[in-house]
Order: structure tokens, then C-alpha cells, then sequence
């Protein structure tokens, strides 16, 4: 088909442009931290299991960030059940046998290397644990190979050791109460006597149910890192897994992914009003689980911290006081329930949003988030 005759420009359908499909950088890269899940429907229980996850793991390295020595990644990690069979080996072969395992709890620990700050931080962890009622099975030092870490996450690396706990009189939901008091004691008694510790002092995990296992290193390497993951008693019927993509702030040890309840994938657009919120909520925050004690848990919130790592500290805090994880996701996260067609014949749900939203704003713009506590 021609234009007009005074026209100069010509027009031919034979042959139409190749579509668009937008810059280089908008379509062959992907500035995003890749998270999954991986479970057992019968709930059982394999050391097959990790090794999947660590191989879907493997498969999303092309959604984390890497540092400039090609080996020092933004962060990668694995959550999943506490392997007690492991654990309990090595207790026996320290003494410990006979352990009733429904009042035992595990703290996966990042402590400084120096030893001027190790010792005494480590004696502030023992000291809250007596004054909680929580006698202190021992330490264990988890086994690693620091040879496969890149240069920059070798100068940075913690000593990585595991507190294994045992409380004579909570088990459960309290169990998990109390070790969240005993962890925020730590960290705000850490933070008040011994604040050359508190860049290099992190609790990954502290459950009777749940452990992560992290580090600032590509998704290959997280399995060979932690020779605890080759174990054959390592077996769980679930896991988190997570390569991280920092994008709002620098990696750190600490900051790898999944958190304590949670892996998360996109930003918070939210952030800096989710977090001033929080903060000005602390004053008002009243629940009867807590009784007196609500001041141990305070600040609720770091600042200086990762957008996903604010969300888990909120999500943990909800799930401690009574809601399930799924309640806590759903109060803090909603989904655009307004108008929503598929809602009109459920006010239930629709009733529930409205009512938390008077109490929480929602914290808006992640991709996707797996969470466990289970």
C-alpha cells in the first residue's frame, strides 16, 4: 500500500518491524532476589529433600548479585526444620543424651572473629539464657569450609556457631515466646555494653522448630560451605531457599536471605512510612501473652536494616503474639480486596482486612514471599 502521490513516504505490510522488546538491560537482566519453596506433601521427613532445594537453589544464581572478586555473592540461604538427628549425635557424643526434644531449641549464631569481642559476647549470651530459665546444652561450632569464600566474604565472616538450648517447663508456641525475649535481650544488652560487637553479632535463627543456614556467597556454594548440608542426618520435609539481589542496601552477612520467618522477593515501596509507623506504634503496643514484658522486645525495628529484614521483625513480632504466620502475612500484606469480584460472597476475609487496617498499614510491593515457622 502507497501514500498519496504528494507524499514521499512509503508503507508495506509484507514485512512488518520486528517488535520491541525493550533495552538490553530491561530484557536480558533480571535486578531481582529469586526465593522458592520445595515440601513434601506426606510431611515426611529426607535428606533428599535439601538436596533439591539446594539444586533449585543452584537454579536461581542468575537472579542474585555477585561482588566484583566473581565469588563473594549478595547472599544465599536455605531455611528449614531443626535436623535433631544431627544435633543429637553430636550432644551424645558431648555428654548430652536422654534430651526430651519438645523443650529443646537451637540458635544459629554469627559472632565476631576477634577475640577481645567473641568471649565477652558470647558470656552475654549465657547470662541471658540463665536469667530466662534456659539451660545451655552447649555450643557447637558449625562445621565450614572458609577455602570456597571470595575475598570479600572471607575478610568479613563471622565465627558461625550453634546455641542448643533447653527450657524445663515451655515447650511450643511459649517456647518460641520466650526464646524471641531472650533474643532481643541479647541484642539490646549487646547493643548497650558492647556495641563494637553489634555489626558482627546476629541471631539467623533462634527456634524450638526452625533453622537458617546463610552467608554472603553464591547459591553453589551455600551447600559446600556448610558441610552440615551433605550430612545424610540433615533431613527436613520442608525449605525456604533464597539468593539475594541487593538493591537498598550493601551486602552484609547478616542481611542474606531467608530471615527468621521468611524469604522475600521485590522492594517495599512503603519502607520509610512502614517504618516510622512502627516506631511510633511501640509506645501503644499492648498484648496479655506478653504481660509486663513488652519493653524487653522494643526497638521492634532497625533502621538500618534491610527492607526484608524490617518486614520479618514485624511478621515475627505478630506471629509471637498469638497470630499464625499466615494471619500475620495477611495483616501486613494485604491483597486489593476493595471491588474485588472473587470476595463478594466472602465478607469474612474482606472483614478481616478492614479491621487491620485499622491497626496496620499495609506494607506494600513485594513480588513474593514463602514464609515458615513450622
Amino acid at each position: 500500500m502507497s501514500s498519496s502521490p504528494n507524499s514521499s513516504l512509503n508503507f508495506s505490510l509484507e514485512s512488518p518491524p520486528e517488535t520491541f522488546a525493550g533495552q538490553k538491560w530491561l530484557v536480558e537482566e533480571r535486578d531481582a532476589c529469586g526465593v522458592g519453596f520445595i515440601a513434601t506433601q506426606s510431611g515426611e521427613s529426607s535428606h533428599k529433600l535439601i538436596q533439591q532445594s539446594l539444586v533449585a537453589l543452584g537454579c536461581l544464581e542468575h537472579r542474585g548479585g555477585c561482588s566484583a572478586d566473581n565469588d563473594s555473592g549478595d547472599g544465599a540461604g536455605i531455611l528449614t526444620a531443626i535436623p535433631w538427628d544431627l544435633l543429637t549425635d553430636w550432644l551424645a557424643s558431648v555428654g548430652k543424651t536422654n534430651l526430651d526434644l519438645t523443650g529443646m531449641a537451637v540458635g544459629m549464631v554469627f559472632l565476631p572473629k576477634e577475640p577481645e569481642l567473641f568471649t565477652p559476647t558470647k558470656a552475654i549470651i549465657e547470662t541471658v539464657l540463665k536469667e530466662e530459665n534456659l539451660e545451655l546444652l552447649g555450643w557447637r561450632e558449625v562445621p565450614v569450609v572458609d577455602a570456597l569464600l571470595g575475598i570479600q566474604a572471607r575478610e568479613n565472616a563471622p565465627k558461625i556457631l550453634q546455641v542448643i538450648v533447653s527450657s524445663p517447663d515451655q515447650k511450643g508456641d511459649e517456647l518460641e515466646r520466650l526464646l524471641f525475649l531472650a533474643r532481643k535481650r541479647m541484642e539490646n544488652k549487646i547493643k548497650q555494653e558492647l556495641p563494637a560487637s553489634k555489626e558482627d553479632f546476629y541471631f539467623c535463627s533462634f527456634s524450638s522448630r526452625t533453622i537458617v543456614y546463610k552467608g554472603m556467597v553464591r547459591s553453589a556454594v551455600l551447600g559446600e560451605f556448610y558441610l552440615d548440608l551433605k550430612n545424610p542426618a540433615y533431613q527436613s520435609a520442608f525449605a525456604v531457599y533464597h539468593r539475594r539481589f541487593s538493591t537498598n542496601t550493601m551486602p552484609k552477612w547478616p542481611l542474606a536471605q531467608p530471615m527468621r520467618l521468611l524469604g522475600h522477593n521485590g522492594e517495599i515501596n512503603t519502607l520509610l512510612g512502614n517504618i516510622n509507623w512502627m516506631m511510633a506504634r511501640e509506645a501503644d503496643l499492648e498484648h496479655p501473652c506478653w504481660q509486663n514484658r513488652l519493653q524487653d522486645l522494643k526497638p521492634i525495628v532497625d533502621p538500618d536494616n534491610s527492607d526484608s529484614a524490617t518486614l520479618d521483625n514485624v511478621i515475627e513480632l505478630l506471629a509471637r503474639s498469638q497470630h499464625s504466620p499466615m494471619e500475620a502475612l495477611m495483616i501486613t500484606v494485604p491483597e486489593a480486596y476493595k471491588n474485588q469480584p472473587d470476595l463478594e460472597t466472602h465478607p469474612e476475609i474482606t472483614n478481616f482486612y478492614e479491621y487491620y487496617s485499622g491497626l496496620q498499614e499495609p506494607w506494600d510491593g513485594p513480588a513474593l514471599l514463602v514464609f515458615s515457622d513450622k
